[in-house]
């Protein structure tokens, strides 16, 4: 059976709606990819706790954004109800973004806060394995999910939203705060040095990476909850029409752009690569 696309075509609103899509899915997944393709080949970034993180991520907006080239242009709605979807396969990678994003904001906050239990403790293993975990842990949730029956998966997942995640986004403003107010006030009274402009880079950064998650995710928790609880809520005919989906999708193109505009690095060991495949080109 084949999928049909999202779209009539009958108005100018539907083209312009389907090149933005494609649009996204094309930028994300050159973005993010190009994140991905300079972490893994530069290993002094490799060896940093945070790059790891960037790394997860990345990976996830990469995949997000290959899988938007057919959530966002074909009638498919990959939430409740399912209309042929993924069986969550595509949207849990924005779960598993939001987790890691989550608990890399806790880890640059022991980081600056308690750098000598982090310099001894939080081995870049230790990262590797958290980020194992929160992959794992997620697609977990996605088989319980998609084996239990349809209702009692809504309500738990309206339930979900509400509670595991309200509760993460409180503390993740919570955090922001605080590392805002280490950044500006800590740091500050430090002595100037290469270490200390690397801890309040990396602090501003995640805080920016926070900041551009919540305001794309806000609607969408906000909507998930009414339609999960209440009769309230808005629903669409597929998720290329959803504008909550749509913002939602914009979060993997975004963050992996926040990481290559604030961290020098990364767009040095982005621009050497891409002279390395050049290189490549020439040869053969």
């Amino acid at each position: 059976m084949t999928v049909p696309l999202a779209f009539s075509f009958d108005n100018t609103a539907d083209y312009f709606i389907f090149a933005f899509h494609f649009l996204l899915a094309t930028s994300t997944v050159t973005v993010a990819g190009s994140v991905v393709f300079a972490i893994l080949r530069t290993k002094s970034l490799r060896n940093e706790n945070r790059y790891i993180f960037m790394l997860s991520t990345s990976i996830s907006d990469t995949l997000s954004g290959m899988g938007w080239y057919y959530i966002g242009l074909f009638d498919v709605n990959d939430t409740y109800p399912q209309k042929n979807g993924t069986y969550f396969v595509v949207s849990t990678l924005l779960g598993v973004n939001f987790i890691t994003i989550l608990i890399a904001q806790i880890d640059r906050y022991v980081a600056v806060s308690r750098p000598f239990f982090y310099a001894r403790q939080i081995s870049r293993r230790v990262v590797i394995g958290l980020c194992t975990f929160i992959w794992i842990y997620n697609y977990l949730i996605v088989l319980i999910m998609n084996l239990v029956p349809l209702r009692v998966a809504i309500i738990y997942n309206a339930i979900n939203t509400f509670g595991i995640q309200v509760v993460a986004v409180i503390l993740m403003l919570l955090l922001n705060l605080k590392l805002y107010m280490i950044a500006r006030y800590q740091l500050s009274r430090e002595p100037p040095s290469q270490g200390t402009d690397s801890k309040r880079s990396s602090l501003r950064l995640i805080i920016a990476v926070t900041m551009c998650f919540l305001i794309f995710w806000t609607p969408e928790f906000v909507n998930v909850i009414l339609c999960g609880l209440t009769s309230y809520g808005f629903t669409f005919k597929n998720n290329a029409r959803d504008p909550f989906a749509a913002m939602v999708h914009v979060n993997p193109l975004c963050t992996p752009t926040l990481y290559i505009i604030g961290s020098l690095a990364l767009r040095e060991a982005i621009a050497k690569a891409l002279r390395w495949n050049e290189c490549c080109r020439t040869r053969r």
